[in-house]
């Protein structure tokens, strides 16, 4: 008798129905006395309430998979993300607990979703040229947007719908977070931010050091701090002189960003990365991210995040946007850096690699386990 189903006809999405239902609450809402206010509010969340105890039965085997028969699964776990309820509260604490413990599989959908549930909202910190891609991943995950454009992705685009005007509050509500930041993907520094957004809620991709400056190059300068030298890199060695500590600049440093045609940018800041900041680098990785990809192993990090967090691998996963002429299916030839290392980035990417090769372990991810997983992708080009 409580059940939500019957109140919208079901040619409707889920999420349609919920969105409706919020409007309805609103507009009744506004010409309410505080009594009954009161009064439709708490009928409002008993019935949702019961609602959704209802449908948990049929969501659980299929709650982190869009592949489920039940029409509901994507849009109840939006609601299970994003909204907390008095009387799942402590089932859901020991679900978490549960699984932490390991009494309850790790790649389990009901652990999967969980986990997505509990660091929301993401922080993905988008260290330059490790794979914009990764930002569709994360909008697909399950129940991350629910009012996404159909087929809508990321496409590189420095004025991309997604990452301007802030379409991710309306398409993906609760499920990014970019305090001190422009948008879910940009490249700000997150020092200033870290304990207050980021600790607890980081997603990351990381490339081998002299690979992404290369690529960064190749890519009208990425980060050169034109402001200062007023001209381009002379070479590729100056260039990767000055810019060189990204990704360790961006987890300690403040908020700094720009367009490509100032490079003003934390990247570009040119003071080098000190060894104090790439420990507090090195340590934020381990303890305040919740998911650590290395982008020169791409296909074995999707497969990761999604034994981590649940959803369908899908073909958007592994394509490359910002597909240019300087892009090289295979690895740069480094001789152009004449030796030159970056030492900065390349302790934080061997800390990041350590925590890859640890995580593909405890969730028993390896090609031969990600075949599956492959294999639905193709199915769905």
């Amino acid at each position: 008798p409580f059940s939500l189903k019957p109140l919208w006809p079901r040619r409707e999405s889920a999420t349609e129905r919920f969105h409706k239902g919020l409007c309805f609450v609103k507009s009744s809402a506004s010409s309410m006395s505080f009594v009954s206010l009161s009064l439709f509010l708490s009928l409002s969340s008993m019935l949702l309430d019961r609602a959704l105890a209802g449908a948990r039965q049929d969501l659980r085997p299929c709650i982190a998979s869009v592949d489920c028969s039940s029409e509901w699964s994507d849009e109840v776990a939006y609601l299970q993300s994003h909204i907390q309820l008095r009387s799942r509260s402590s089932s859901f604490a020991e679900l978490v607990d549960a699984c932490q413990l390991g009494e309850v599989p790790l790649a389990s959908t009901p652990c999967q979703a969980a986990r997505l549930q509990v660091v929301l909202p993401v922080a993905w910190i988008h260290v330059p040229k490790t794979g914009t891609t990764f930002g569709n991943v994360l909008m697909y995950l399950p129940g991350m947007c629910p009012f996404l454009p159909p087929g809508y992705l990321l496409d590189g685009q420095q004025h991309e719908p997604a990452f301007v005007g802030h379409k991710t509050d309306l398409w993906c509500p609760g499920s990014f977070s970019y305090e001190g930041r422009t948008n879910f993907g940009d490249h700000y520094g997150v020092g200033g931010v870290y304990k207050s957004s980021v600790e607890g809620h980081g997603f990351i991709m990381l490339r081998q050091p002299e690979q992404r400056i290369i690529s960064a190059y190749n890519f009208f300068q990425h980060s050169w701090p034109k402001w200062l030298f007023h001209r381009p890199a002379k070479d590729l060695l100056e260039y990767a002189q000055v810019c060189s500590g990204c990704a360790v600049k961006i987890l300690t440093r403040k908020a700094i960003d720009g367009d490509l045609s100032t490079g003003y940018t934390v990247c570009g800041n040119p003071p080098p990365a000190t060894t104090d900041e790439v420990t507090l680098a090195k340590q934020r990785l381990r303890s305040g991210f919740v998911f650590v990809g290395i982008t020169d192993e791409w296909n074995l990090s999707i497969c990761l995040l999604h034994a981590i967090f649940g959803g369908s691998c899908l073909a958007t996963d592994f394509e490359v946007v910002r597909l240019g002429s300087n892009r090289s299916e295979n690895l740069y030839d480094t001789s152009e850096l004449m030796g030159y290392k970056d030492l900065a980035d390349g302790a934080l990417f061997e800390e990041a690699s350590a925590v890859f090769s640890e995580n593909l372990q405890r969730y028993n991810v390896s090609y031969e386990s990600c075949k599956s997983c492959f294999q639905q992708a193709s199915s769905f080009k």
